[in-house]
This record gives C-alpha cells, structure tokens and sequence, in this order.
C-alpha cells in the first residue's frame, strides 16, 4: 500500500524532488511515509534515460514512487505493473513493453521510465529507489519534439479512444506498483512471464550495446536475471544495456554508427 501522496503544482522532475526528498529524510520519516508517491501536476524539465529529456503535457501523467525494493528485476517489474495498470483502467487493449523502460500500444511509445537508485543499500541488497513514469494521456509529443529513428509517440485516447484522467490510472498504478515489486521477490519466473507476454522486442531484430560496441541480433526474449537474450553471427548473447533499439528491415550497424 502506498503510504503518503505528495501532489505538487508544478516541479522541474518528480525523480529529481524524490532525490532531493530522500537525501533530507531521517529513519523516522522513511519508515512512516515510505512508499511515497509523488505527483505533478506540471512537469517542467523531465527526464528520461541516457540524459534524454521526457516531454510532459500538463493533462499527462508525471509520478514517482519512492520505495525500498530489490534492484533484481526491479524495471521489468515496474514495466508490467504500467501495463496492466493502463488495461484496468482503459481496456479493453493491450499494451506491450520494449526492454527495458517503454510502454507501447500499437507499436507506439505511450509511456516510459526511469528508475534511480538513493545511496548505499538498505540491507538484504535492497536500496531506496526513485521511480519515475510519465504517461501520456490525451496529448503526445508532435513529430518535431522527437528525436530522429525514435519510435513514434501516442497517448492513451489516441490508442483506445477513451478520456482517462491521471487520478483514475494513478488509482489503480499506485498500489499495483508497489504489489508487483514485491512479486519480482516472491515470483521471479511469473513475472518474466508477464513481461513476455508483452514483449515488444521478442522475435524482431534489434541493436544491442554489448561490451562497448552494437551488435545486431534477433531477440529471443529474456534470461532469469531479466536481460535480453539475442541471437548473434557469434552465437546467443546477452544484453543487460538499457541502449537497446528495433531495427527496422532499412536499418543497419553502420547506419546507427553514424547517429541516425
């Protein structure tokens, strides 16, 4: 259960005040409030892996959760409790992830993530993590706010025709986030199932970064320690970088060399 809400009007990045927020908190005030959600009704400089930025409309979502959790299979986790989150409140559909951090519906970016861990571990190999989702809900990046060979945005009225405001999915994501984290502990194997089942990468050809370089292979899906199972020229391969993408048939290594 989530313990404590914040609701903030406007914020430069809910991980960034979750950070700030944790650097400051005594014992006391992480056991009593923690899990914290943390939500914005601004988002004004989010951000997303490898230093990207996250565009935010104001009638999209902007949350993070503030928790202690393992870091195995931590991002898979909160990957499906996104997905099934969107299906319970806007279904029926289906929403499909791409390893490691992506929301898809209809082979089109919905949502992402962004998890960042606070100081040394807590114990049992667990941290204090900042867990950061945005969402898009009616509006989306137009075509000049994404960047070249990025997979296309959409947002949840696009792709299902339904009108869901950000209490009705945080309503449902809030509590399932933190029940799905803990089946990562509990389950492992169940919740790589899960993640299967809506494996946008599996069985298509992707770029990978492994030992410094890409490489280029078909996903097989994933291994029991959650990274990326390819199969290269040099045999099967694992993938554990987050810099992963889709090729598509035009695509090539050379070309993603040069930055396209």
């Amino acid at each position: 259960m989530i313990s404590s809400i914040v609701r903030l009007p406007t914020v430069d990045s809910t991980n960034s005040w979750a950070l700030n927020w944790l650097r400051g908190a005594n014992e006391l005030l992480l056991q009593e409030e923690l899990p914290k959600l943390v939500v914005a009704d601004q988002q004004t400089a989010g951000r997303g892996r490898h230093g990207k930025s996250w565009f935010a409309a104001e009638d999209g979502l902007a949350c993070t959760l503030i928790a202690k959790a393992s870091p195995n299979l931590l991002s898979l986790a909160v990957g499906v409790a996104l997905a099934e989150a969107i299906e319970m409140v806007a279904g029926p559909t289906s929403v499909q992830l791409k390893w490691p951090n992506d929301a898809w519906m209809n082979e089109r970016k919905v949502a992402g993530i962004l998890i960042e861990r606070h100081g040394d571990p807590a114990g049992d190999d667990e941290s204090w993590f900042a867990i950061g989702i945005g969402c898009n809900l009616r509006q989306h990046p137009t075509l000049d706010q994404v960047e070249e060979g990025a997979v296309l945005p959409t947002s949840i009225a696009e792709a299902t025709g339904r009108l869901i405001s950000k209490d009705q999915l945080l309503d449902t994501l809030g509590p399932h986030l933190v029940e799905v984290i803990e089946d990562a502990k509990r389950q492992p194997q169940d919740l790589l199932q899960r993640f299967e089942d809506r494996n946008a990468l599996r069985g298509t050809t992707v770029a990978c970064r492994i030992g410094g370089k890409f490489v280029q292979g078909v996903c097989e899906g994933l291994q029991a320690d959650g990274s990326l199972l390819l199969r290269t020229v040099d045999g099967l391969l694992a993938c554990n970088s987050g810099d992963v993408q889709r090729l598509r048939p035009q695509d090539s290594i050379s070309s993603r060399k040069s930055g396209r």
